[in-house]
Protein backbone atom coordinates (compact mmCIF):
# COMPACT_ATOMS: atom_id res chain seq x y z
CA UNK A 1 0.00 0.00 0.00
CA UNK A 2 1.24 3.74 -0.73
CA UNK A 3 2.65 5.08 2.08
CA UNK A 4 1.52 8.78 2.87
CA UNK A 5 3.60 11.80 1.66
CA UNK A 6 6.03 12.76 4.01
CA UNK A 7 7.37 16.88 4.33
CA UNK A 8 10.56 17.66 5.83
CA UNK A 9 8.38 19.29 8.71
CA UNK A 10 6.65 15.64 9.46
CA UNK A 11 10.38 14.62 9.87
CA UNK A 12 11.56 17.03 11.94
CA UNK A 13 8.28 16.65 14.26
CA UNK A 14 9.03 13.11 14.58
CA UNK A 15 12.43 13.44 15.31
CA UNK A 16 13.89 10.70 13.49
CA UNK A 17 14.61 10.01 9.61
CA UNK A 18 14.45 6.25 8.27
CA UNK A 19 17.38 5.67 5.69
CA UNK A 20 17.34 2.76 3.96
CA UNK A 21 21.06 1.47 3.55
CA UNK A 22 22.43 -1.49 2.93
CA UNK A 23 24.26 -3.78 5.39
CA UNK A 24 25.78 -6.51 2.98
CA UNK A 25 27.46 -4.33 0.46
CA UNK A 26 30.84 -3.10 1.68
CA UNK A 27 32.19 -0.14 1.29
CA UNK A 28 28.22 1.22 0.50
CA UNK A 29 27.30 -0.19 3.83
CA UNK A 30 27.74 -3.56 6.02
CA UNK A 31 28.16 -4.54 9.70
CA UNK A 32 31.12 -4.11 11.87
CA UNK A 33 32.02 -6.36 14.69
CA UNK A 34 30.16 -4.84 17.38
CA UNK A 35 27.17 -5.11 14.91
CA UNK A 36 26.90 -1.58 14.21
CA UNK A 37 26.51 0.14 10.57
CA UNK A 38 29.29 1.29 8.80
CA UNK A 39 30.25 2.74 5.25
CA UNK A 40 30.15 4.97 2.44
CA UNK A 41 26.34 5.61 2.61
CA UNK A 42 26.18 5.12 6.57
CA UNK A 43 28.72 8.44 6.54
CA UNK A 44 26.08 10.27 4.17
CA UNK A 45 23.12 9.37 5.89
CA UNK A 46 24.78 10.32 9.50
CA UNK A 47 25.91 13.98 7.82
CA UNK A 48 21.86 14.49 6.18
CA UNK A 49 20.66 13.51 9.56
CA UNK A 50 22.80 16.13 11.39
CA UNK A 51 21.78 19.00 8.88
CA UNK A 52 18.27 18.09 9.27
CA UNK A 53 18.80 18.25 13.36
CA UNK A 54 17.08 14.66 13.59
CA UNK A 55 18.41 11.04 14.63
CA UNK A 56 18.99 8.42 12.30
CA UNK A 57 17.64 5.27 11.82
CA UNK A 58 18.74 2.75 9.35
CA UNK A 59 16.74 0.53 8.23
CA UNK A 60 18.63 -2.69 6.49
CA UNK A 61 18.14 -3.19 2.33
CA UNK A 62 18.65 -5.01 -0.40
CA UNK A 63 18.63 -4.38 -3.89
CA UNK A 64 15.98 -6.10 -4.87
CA UNK A 65 13.43 -4.99 -1.71
CA UNK A 66 14.69 -1.29 -1.22
CA UNK A 67 12.22 0.37 -3.62
CA UNK A 68 9.51 -1.77 -1.61
CA UNK A 69 10.50 -0.40 1.04
CA UNK A 70 10.37 3.39 0.57
CA UNK A 71 6.98 3.16 -1.44
CA UNK A 72 5.28 1.42 1.42
CA UNK A 73 6.59 3.79 3.77
CA UNK A 74 9.20 1.80 5.46
CA UNK A 75 12.14 4.26 4.92
CA UNK A 76 11.83 8.18 4.46
CA UNK A 77 14.40 7.83 1.97
CA UNK A 78 17.34 5.57 0.71
CA UNK A 79 20.81 6.63 0.66
CA UNK A 80 22.30 2.84 -0.70
CA UNK A 81 23.94 3.54 -3.98
CA UNK A 82 20.77 3.16 -5.63
CA UNK A 83 22.16 4.03 -9.70
CA UNK A 84 20.44 6.60 -11.50
CA UNK A 85 18.32 5.37 -14.62
CA UNK A 86 15.11 5.86 -16.44
CA UNK A 87 13.36 3.07 -15.45
CA UNK A 88 13.79 3.14 -11.74
CA UNK A 89 12.80 6.79 -12.25
CA UNK A 90 9.57 6.40 -12.99
CA UNK A 91 9.18 4.56 -9.42
CA UNK A 92 11.27 7.12 -7.20
CA UNK A 93 12.05 10.47 -7.40
CA UNK A 94 15.90 11.20 -7.03
CA UNK A 95 18.18 13.74 -5.85
CA UNK A 96 21.10 14.79 -7.87
CA UNK A 97 23.81 12.75 -7.96
CA UNK A 98 25.64 12.42 -4.38
CA UNK A 99 28.33 9.84 -5.10
CA UNK A 100 29.70 7.40 -8.51
CA UNK A 101 30.81 4.06 -9.11
CA UNK A 102 33.17 3.71 -12.04
CA UNK A 103 34.10 0.23 -14.50
CA UNK A 104 38.04 0.79 -14.73
CA UNK A 105 40.70 -1.54 -16.02
CA UNK A 106 43.45 -2.06 -13.56
CA UNK A 107 47.35 -3.38 -14.83
CA UNK A 108 50.65 -3.19 -13.73
CA UNK A 109 52.22 0.40 -14.19
CA UNK A 110 54.50 -1.10 -16.32
CA UNK A 111 51.71 -2.00 -18.66
CA UNK A 112 51.22 -0.11 -21.70
CA UNK A 113 47.39 -0.21 -21.03
CA UNK A 114 45.33 3.11 -22.34
CA UNK A 115 42.28 1.64 -24.78
CA UNK A 116 40.86 -1.75 -25.38
CA UNK A 117 43.04 -2.57 -27.83
CA UNK A 118 46.22 -2.76 -25.92
CA UNK A 119 44.42 -5.62 -23.84
CA UNK A 120 45.08 -8.20 -27.62
CA UNK A 121 46.40 -11.05 -26.28
CA UNK A 122 46.58 -10.72 -22.61
CA UNK A 123 44.60 -12.70 -19.59
CA UNK A 124 41.87 -10.23 -17.74
CA UNK A 125 40.04 -11.24 -15.49
CA UNK A 126 36.62 -10.06 -13.74
CA UNK A 127 34.09 -11.26 -11.39
CA UNK A 128 31.40 -13.29 -13.11
CA UNK A 129 27.73 -11.63 -14.03
CA UNK A 130 29.15 -8.36 -12.97
CA UNK A 131 29.03 -4.98 -14.96
CA UNK A 132 32.33 -4.98 -15.43
CA UNK A 133 31.78 -8.77 -17.33
CA UNK A 134 29.17 -7.05 -19.58
CA UNK A 135 31.80 -4.25 -21.02
CA UNK A 136 34.70 -7.35 -21.20
CA UNK A 137 32.62 -9.28 -23.22
CA UNK A 138 31.66 -7.08 -25.34
CA UNK A 139 34.77 -5.02 -25.66
CA UNK A 140 37.80 -6.88 -25.59
CA UNK A 141 39.90 -7.66 -28.87
CA UNK A 142 39.51 -11.76 -29.62
CA UNK A 143 43.00 -12.57 -29.00
CA UNK A 144 42.33 -11.29 -24.73
CA UNK A 145 41.34 -14.12 -23.15
CA UNK A 146 38.84 -13.49 -20.71
CA UNK A 147 38.50 -15.24 -17.02
CA UNK A 148 35.78 -14.98 -15.01
CA UNK A 149 36.19 -15.21 -10.73
CA UNK A 150 33.32 -16.04 -8.56
CA UNK A 151 33.38 -12.59 -6.67
CA UNK A 152 35.07 -8.93 -6.60
CA UNK A 153 38.02 -10.14 -4.52
CA UNK A 154 39.43 -13.31 -6.00
CA UNK A 155 40.53 -11.05 -9.69
CA UNK A 156 42.16 -8.31 -6.96
CA UNK A 157 44.53 -11.47 -6.26
CA UNK A 158 44.63 -13.24 -9.40
CA UNK A 159 45.90 -9.45 -10.45
CA UNK A 160 49.14 -9.31 -7.94
CA UNK A 161 49.83 -13.07 -8.01
CA UNK A 162 50.80 -12.67 -11.84
CA UNK A 163 47.64 -15.24 -12.75
CA UNK A 164 45.82 -12.26 -15.13
CA UNK A 165 47.95 -9.36 -16.54
CA UNK A 166 44.79 -7.19 -15.79
CA UNK A 167 41.36 -6.99 -14.24
CA UNK A 168 37.94 -5.27 -15.75
CA UNK A 169 36.09 -4.06 -12.28
CA UNK A 170 35.19 -0.80 -10.30
CA UNK A 171 36.95 2.47 -8.56
CA UNK A 172 36.03 0.22 -5.50
CA UNK A 173 39.06 -1.88 -5.61
CA UNK A 174 41.88 1.09 -5.32
CA UNK A 175 41.89 1.18 -1.36
CA UNK A 176 42.14 -2.46 -1.46
CA UNK A 177 44.71 -2.85 -3.79
CA UNK A 178 46.55 0.05 -1.60
CA UNK A 179 46.54 -2.26 1.24
CA UNK A 180 48.50 -4.97 -0.42
CA UNK A 181 51.78 -5.03 -0.31
CA UNK A 182 52.63 -5.19 -3.90
CA UNK A 183 49.32 -2.40 -4.81
CA UNK A 184 52.05 0.61 -5.93
CA UNK A 185 52.95 -1.86 -8.68
CA UNK A 186 49.54 -1.14 -9.51
CA UNK A 187 47.72 1.90 -11.40
CA UNK A 188 43.71 2.60 -12.75
CA UNK A 189 44.87 2.50 -16.35
CA UNK A 190 41.26 3.56 -18.32
CA UNK A 191 37.35 3.99 -17.45
CA UNK A 192 34.55 2.04 -19.50
CA UNK A 193 31.27 3.24 -17.49
CA UNK A 194 30.03 5.67 -14.82
CA UNK A 195 27.12 5.09 -12.46
CA UNK A 196 25.77 8.01 -10.75
CA UNK A 197 24.32 7.32 -7.70
CA UNK A 198 20.93 9.27 -6.30
CA UNK A 199 19.37 9.48 -3.25
CA UNK A 200 15.53 8.27 -3.56
CA UNK A 201 12.45 9.40 -2.18
CA UNK A 202 8.56 8.52 -3.26
CA UNK A 203 7.44 10.44 -6.11
CA UNK A 204 6.07 13.99 -5.77
CA UNK A 205 7.49 14.80 -2.60
CA UNK A 206 8.87 18.09 -3.48
CA UNK A 207 10.07 19.51 -0.26
CA UNK A 208 12.17 16.58 0.63
CA UNK A 209 13.41 16.58 -2.58
CA UNK A 210 14.48 20.31 -2.81
CA UNK A 211 16.32 20.15 0.82
CA UNK A 212 18.08 16.99 -0.33
CA UNK A 213 19.25 18.68 -3.77
CA UNK A 214 20.29 21.43 -1.17
CA UNK A 215 22.18 19.59 1.26
CA UNK A 216 24.36 17.67 -1.88
CA UNK A 217 25.07 21.22 -2.71
CA UNK A 218 25.90 22.62 0.43
CA UNK A 219 28.22 19.34 1.02
CA UNK A 220 29.64 19.47 -2.48
CA UNK A 221 30.60 23.22 -1.77
CA UNK A 222 32.29 22.57 1.46
CA UNK A 223 33.96 19.64 1.02
CA UNK A 224 32.23 17.00 3.68
CA UNK A 225 31.09 14.99 0.21
CA UNK A 226 34.60 14.73 -1.00
CA UNK A 227 35.93 13.76 2.92
CA UNK A 228 33.91 10.57 2.60
CA UNK A 229 34.54 9.13 -1.09
CA UNK A 230 38.03 9.74 -0.22
CA UNK A 231 38.03 7.58 3.15
CA UNK A 232 36.11 5.35 1.45
CA UNK A 233 37.15 4.93 -2.46
CA UNK A 234 40.64 6.46 -2.05
CA UNK A 235 39.41 9.48 -4.32
CA UNK A 236 38.10 12.63 -4.71
CA UNK A 237 34.13 12.51 -5.95
CA UNK A 238 33.67 13.55 -10.01
CA UNK A 239 31.80 16.46 -11.53
CA UNK A 240 28.09 15.37 -11.56
CA UNK A 241 25.53 16.40 -14.66
CA UNK A 242 24.05 19.14 -14.99
CA UNK A 243 21.35 16.29 -16.24
CA UNK A 244 20.89 13.37 -16.73
CA UNK A 245 18.58 12.00 -19.67
CA UNK A 246 15.27 10.66 -18.59
CA UNK A 247 16.08 10.98 -14.83
CA UNK A 248 15.13 14.31 -13.68
CA UNK A 249 16.53 15.67 -10.21
CA UNK A 250 13.57 17.59 -8.96
CA UNK A 251 9.93 16.94 -8.84
CA UNK A 252 7.91 17.93 -11.91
Amino acid sequence: MPAAAQTIESIKDKGTINVGVQADFPPWGSIDASGNNVGYDIDVARLMASDLGVKVQFVPVTAGNRIGYLTTGKVDVLVAAVGMYPDRAKAVQFSKPYSALDGVIYARKSAPVKAWADLAGLKVGTARGSAADVALTKNLPPSATLMRFEDDAVPIQALVSGQVDAIGSTNLIAPVLARSPAGAEFERKFDFTRQYNGMATRLGEAGINAWLNTFIDRNLANGKLDEINVKWVGSKLPVFPAELAGVPFVVQ
